[in-house]
């Protein structure tokens, strides 16, 4: 059996393609039109071989893509285009032409992408749609912070005022009644003047939980070293008295907002010193070290401990694990904490003992 002519195995080969290819004279005449680029252009291959394109697609002529064509068969020049193609029934259908150059005229390769840009169309709806969501997002949280801003004014200005009358009449009270009122009644004064303080410093540090989720995070190198040998001066008055045995460093820098980061270590170490209070000696080491891409610090005492059962709350607004009577506070340091450790992109985390000591611990990113 004798082999086909070349011509024939070629044109086999290319009505065989799953993409368009078409060749057009320099008259602009079909001379060739695959299976596939007659499904494109919803016409029979037979109806267009041998026709001019403008006789085969009335108006085709205007088209920008035909001029497009034109500079391609004049300059002798390829050309790779994207091209929406109008019917004559109106509908349009997006393809990807490569055209060459060949010695009848151009060759012309078409592919249909109208699901590509379907789905180009669909991710920028998409995309817009997100945008506006977060447009809106933005706008409520601006407003949420006006709110909270307005909030932290009334805080600062109407409360405080009372809470110091408070204090203040109920001390004159304890002086000006202090012949006629029996222990009882002092007793209720001096509850008075206590409870009236503890508000106040409630108020002073929920103003400080405030002021640090909204400040601005302005990262540069810091000194840990220099940075706990501040603290500790901070603290000073808590340890005053007492037998302290400190075990610090050397820390080493880390990249972080330097006031902040303060706020951080000034209640860790006065949390320390909080819960190692009656023991002889308190014992608080402060060390640090880089663990993969983040710095973790971490704060030890030999204090009362805490029952991990318990340890998820202890970075919550108001969570206490000891009673206000065994230990001073607000319950928001460590909300504090978590909140200033959070803006840096960092973790914190905590270990306890019941009666055999604490470690708190928190990681920054590295560099």
């Amino acid at each position: 059996m004798s082999e086909a002519p070349s011509g024939d195995r070629f044109r086999r080969t290319l009505d065989n393609l799953l993409e368009g290819f078409q060749i057009v004279g320099r008259d602009w005449t079909y001379l060739y039109v695959n299976p596939a680029a007659a499904r494109q252009g919803r016409r029979a291959a037979a109806e267009l071989e041998g026709r001019k394109m403008h006789e085969a697609y009335p108006g085709f002529e205007r088209a920008p893509l035909f001029a497009r064509l034109e500079r391609c068969m004049e300059e002798r020049t390829p050309v790779a285009v994207e091209n929406l193609f109008t019917y004559p029934d109106g509908t349009s259908r997006w393809f990807e032409l490569r055209v060459e150059i060949v010695p009848e005229g151009l060759c012309i390769h078409s592919i249909d992408i109208q699901e590509r840009k379907d789905a180009e169309d669909a991710l920028r709806r998409l995309n817009a749609d997100l945008e506006g969501q977060v447009a809106a997002r933005t706008r409520e949280l601006r407003e949420l912070n006006e709110e909270l801003e307005a909030f932290t004014y009334a805080v600062s200005h109407d409360l405080r005022a009372p809470l110091r009358h408070m204090a203040g009449f109920a001390q004159l009270l304890s002086r000006y009644a202090a012949g006629s009122l029996d222990a009882r009644g002092q007793g209720y004064v001096a509850r008075i003047v206590d409870a009236a303080a503890r508000m106040a410093r409630l108020v002073e540090d929920l103003l400080a939980l405030s002021r640090t989720g909204r400040a601005v995070v302005q990262k540069r190198g810091v000194d840990l070293d220099d940075l706990v040998r501040t603290a500790r001066q901070e603290v000073a008055g808590e340890a005053e008295g007492r037998d302290v045995a400190w075990d610090v460093g050397p820390l080493g820098d880390v990249n972080a907002d330097p006031a902040l980061l303060r706020l951080v270590v000034v209640n860790l170490l006065s949390n320390a010193l909080k819960y190692t209070r009656g023991r002889t000696p308190a014992r608080i080491a402060v060390s640090a070290q880089r663990r993969g891409g983040e710095v973790v610090v971490s704060v030890r005492d030999n204090g009362v401990g805490f029952d991990m059962a318990y340890a998820d709350k202890l970075f919550g607004v108001f969570q206490r694990l000891h009673s206000a009577d065994q230990f001073e506070g607000t319950g928001i340091g460590l909300a504090n904490v978590r909140r200033i450790v959070r803006r840096h992109g960092g973790r914190t985390w905590a270990h306890g003992v019941p009666g055999d000591g604490a470690s708190f611990h928190f990681s920054l990113p590295a560099g």
